[in-house]
């Protein structure tokens, strides 16, 4: 298997989803790390063990060249994980076509906060590196039905109730980021999210960086922060002053008519102009390349997105790019995926734009890391797997990191 070969098989994966057996599911329970729904739902069918542990799906599931891909359940997908042997066994449509292993489960899944709240409810992991943290799965978009239509953190909170604590304490943040970054190593970076304050501002974010500033003063760690674009200049300025290594503003959608039709809340509460103010902002008070902002790719033309990606990047700001599934409890449930020919077209064009505007972006620093993410954590987009192909470069590896495992076909 050829690392283009492999990328086109996670691409399918992100888009097909996969059905896993009743044997293979049972090897979940043996060191495996188990889903955890820590933001959204990212399944185009709710999986029936979700939610009460008894039967978890895995988080990621681990492909050649190092490559970890999210696991996303559909009984209707050509794949399926089977248990042959001692060996985990991806096939499509009834062919082996390689092996594959879950990520590592981190000890801290199992311990709790100083006030009882179990560490998995507060802080989750993905690949087998990146501590995520929603410190508010609330959103105040769905409570004025503005809420972004491919989009399920509400729901996805309602029906997973016990994966995740709503909203989380400043103090538990502090410990379980302490036990998972600081004394144990199991993760070097951390990215954190949540929905759309009741203001419209920042929200308890300032609270929690300032609680994490004597673990940052003990051992450097990168921090992104994935949120609403800021209100004005000063919460900009505060923003990229508090420790974070980088912000992303995710505008999602380039097009000026389908932003204001797909994001309605975007639009009403903050404004598309002022999204793009914010990213200029922060490009000015971060180091290069930490200013990001995701496109959601598969609602919009090609032309209009590979618009928005010269922009920002010619304009110092990294996009990077998730491809769309009709998750469960978003406005478009049960529309049908992007084709995977597609979303290759204009990843690999996007990547070439973004290479030529601001190859900063391709740093080493940003490849292990700096940003918050990188490329085995990032289990649900496929910018870093693209990046990779013109600048050749192996994961990082980890810790915590699997062998790797063999391609059959």
């Amino acid at each position: 298997m050829t690392l283009d070969e492999a990328i086109k098989l996670k691409t399918e994966l992100l888009l097909e989803g996969l059905t896993i057996t009743e044997d293979a599911m049972g090897t979940v329970g043996e060191g495996g790390l188990e889903k955890v729904f820590w933001v959204f739902e990212m399944t185009p069918f709710e999986h029936k063990g979700s939610g009460d542990g008894s039967r978890p799906l895995p988080n990621d599931m681990l492909l050649p060249y190092d490559m970890y891909v999210d696991v996303r359940y559909n009984p209707n997908s050509r794949f399926k994980v089977s248990l042959s042997g001692n060996s985990i066994i991806l096939l499509k449509n009834g062919l082996e076509v390689c092996e594959v292993r879950w990520p590592k489960r981190p000890d801290f899944y199992d311990r709790k906060t100083s006030s009882g709240e179990l560490m998995k409810k507060v802080a989750s992991v993905r690949g087998d590196c990146g501590l995520r943290i929603c410190f508010d799965n609330a959103c105040n978009y769905f409570s004025k039905n503005e809420q972004c239509k491919f989009c399920n953190i509400v729901p996805s909170r309602q029906r997973n109730r016990k994966h995740v604590v709503t909203v989380k304490e400043t103090q538990d943040i502090y410990e379980v980021v302490k036990e998972a970054i600081i004394d144990n190593e199991i993760c070097p970076h951390l990215a954190m999210t949540a929905g759309a304050a009741a203001d419209d501002g920042l929200g308890n974010l300032p609270q929690i960086l300032e609680g994490l500033k004597p673990l940052q003063k003990e051992k450097y760690f990168p921090v992104v922060t994935a949120i609403t674009a800021t209100r004005n200049h000063e919460e900009t300025e505060y923003l990229c002053s508090s420790g974070i290594s980088s912000v992303a503003f995710n505008i999602e959608i380039w097009d000026k008519e389908l932003f204001s039709e797909i994001c309605p809340g975007k639009q009403r509460r903050i404004g598309r102009e002022r999204w793009i103010q914010s990213l200029f902002e922060a490009r000015d008070l971060l180091k290069p390349a930490r200013a990001l902002s995701s496109f959601v790719v598969g609602l919009e033309p090609a032309e209009s997105l590979l618009e928005g990606i010269e922009f920002l990047s010619s304009n110092g700001i990294f996009p990077i790019m998730s491809p769309f599934i009709p998750m469960v409890g978003t406005e478009y449930e049960g529309k049908p995926s992007p084709d995977a020919d597609w979303i290759w077209d204009v990843h690999e064009k996007a990547t070439d734009i973004i290479y030529r505007n601001l190859p900063e972006a391709f740093s080493d620093e940003i490849w292990n890391g700096d940003i918050g993410i990188c490329p085995s954590c990032t289990t649900t987009k496929l910018f870093f797997d693209f990046m990779r192909r013109i600048v050749p470069r192996e994961n990082p590896r980890r810790r915590t990191s699997q062998k790797s495992v063999e391609a059959f076909i």
